[in-house]
């Protein structure tokens, strides 16, 4: 009797990781195909970092994605592997993601344009580091802190 209670844990709990992968690959699929009509993201969790970064580096430029509908400014196309860090950094910082874009820009050059070759390793550092931490931790730890990049709409640090 035992044993076939572990084997049901087992489907389960094997079910509830599928679907949580299956989220993130719906995601990336309708991104990949340029049709994402939703102004939010859907509704990620830690648990769904690693799967977003599975798709983190692919440069595959994209005119759909989510953008917040009271924003007037529309960046153009973005690399996928931006709007999944992008989906990382709504999951880190939960409470601030209506006010952002996928869009990063430097603060002392705010007309240059930033890449995914320069934020992806710094999500990647940062994920190595973080990775196994709580909500809280992750809010904590800004992956661009100290190097003048940032997202759209989230605030300047003071004294700049």
């Amino acid at each position: 009797m035992k044993f076939i209670y572990i084997i049901l844990l087992a489907v389960v709990v094997g079910a509830c990781e599928k679907n949580e992968v299956d989220l993130v690959e719906k995601f990336v699929q309708e991104v990949k195909a340029d049709r994402y009509y939703y102004e939010e993201l859907p509704d990620f969790n830690i648990r769904h970092i690693d799967a977003l970064f599975a798709h983190a580096g692919d440069e595959q430029l994209v005119g759909r994605f989510p953008w917040p509908p009271y924003s007037s400014y529309y960046p153009g196309e973005k690399e996928v592997g931006l709007v999944m860090l992008y989906a990382v950094e709504a999951i880190r910082r939960p409470e601030s993601e209506p006010l952002r874009g996928v869009h990063v820009y430097d603060i002392n050059e705010p007309e240059r344009k930033v890449t995914l070759d320069e934020v992806l390793p710094l999500y990647q550092q940062w994920w190595a580091e973080n990775k196994g931490k709580g909500a809280s931790s992750l809010q904590k730890t800004d992956p661009m802190e100290g190097t003048g990049l940032m997202w759209l709409g989230t605030a300047v640090p003071k004294g700049l």
